[in-house]
Formats: C-alpha cells, sequence, structure tokens
C-alpha cells in the first residue's frame, strides 16, 4: 500500500485536505485573487495608482493627531507630523509584497507588520525584515483645503 493510499483510508482524506490547503495559503497567486481589507489575513486589493483616487479623507475630523492612521482600499495613510501639509502624512499599499495580504501600523514603534508570514517594515515603508524581499510601495498624497487625497 503507498503512503498517500494508507493516509487516505487512515484519515478519510482529511490529511491531504489541510496540507493542499496551507500550501494554497501561501502561494501569491491565491493572495492576489482577493479583495480589500483593512487588517487581518485576508488578501488585500486597491487601486493601481497614479491618477485613480483610492482614499479621500476629512482631516477636520479623521488623522486629528500624530500617529493616528486609517486602513482603507488597500491603503496605509498616518499622519507622522503636525500641520496640513503633504511631509505631514505617510501613505502606502498595505499589502505585504510577500504574498499580497494586509500589513497593519503599530503605533508604538511607527511600524508596518504582516502577521501572516512575520515581515516587518519601517514607518516609511522600507523592509525592516523578510519573508518579504521588498518595502511597501508609497503612494501620493495630494491636501485641498481640509481634504486629503492618496493616489
Amino acid at each position: 500500500m503507498e503512503r498517500k493510499e494508507f493516509l487516505n483510508k487512515l484519515t478519510g482524506g482529511i490529511a491531504f485536505t489541510c496540507v493542499a490547503c496551507m500550501m494554497e495559503a501561501c502561494s501569491k497567486d491565491s493572495a492576489s485573487a482577493g479583495g480589500s481589507n483593512s487588517g487581518g489575513t485576508a488578501p488585500v486589493g486597491g487601486g493601481t495608482g497614479g491618477n485613480t483616487v483610492l482614499l479621500t479623507v476629512n482631516l477636520n475630523t479623521q488623522l486629528l493627531n500624530v500617529g493616528d492612521f486609517i486602513s482603507d482600499n488597500g491603503v496605509i495613510v498616518v499622519r507622522i507630523a503636525a500641520g496640513n501639509s503633504v511631509t505631514s502624512f505617510t501613505a502606502l499599499t498595505n499589502a505585504c509584497p510577500h504574498a499580497g495580504y494586509a500589513v497593519t501600523y503599530v503605533k508604538t514603534s511607527n511600524t508596518f507588520n504582516c502577521a501572516l508570514h512575520g515581515s516587518n517594515f519601517n514607518g516609511d515603508g522600507s523592509l525592516k525584515n523578510g519573508p518579504a524581499n521588498s518595502g511597501l510601495t508609497k503612494k501620493t498624497v495630494e491636501i485641498s483645503g481640509t481634504t486629503l487625497t492618496v493616489k
């Protein structure tokens, strides 16, 4: 009796199903097919950049204090300084370049972390440690009055 047949009879096929699910979860191809998510373990999406508006923020009601952040539509925006100038904010994709899953912002250390496989990124989006082999993609911040737009 072959190993595959033995395990299939012993577990009713559950073992192979679990292994297939784990392999699929680590596949970059499967991760890039998902929609957007603002944190956790689902694949994230977002626009392609350029002139496409990815996120609009009212600075009268959101991102009021240094360290405040918003994660939506595949983008994380963090207030890094006081004032409503473009240099007061950083905007990055929230998709980990390793497998496309959502990264979360950690205010206390000014870092971005991917809980799925352990990649960490500095506050500017550069890679701190892998398994990712590149940093988060920077997005363009524009401000008109009290409206911040990310492209």
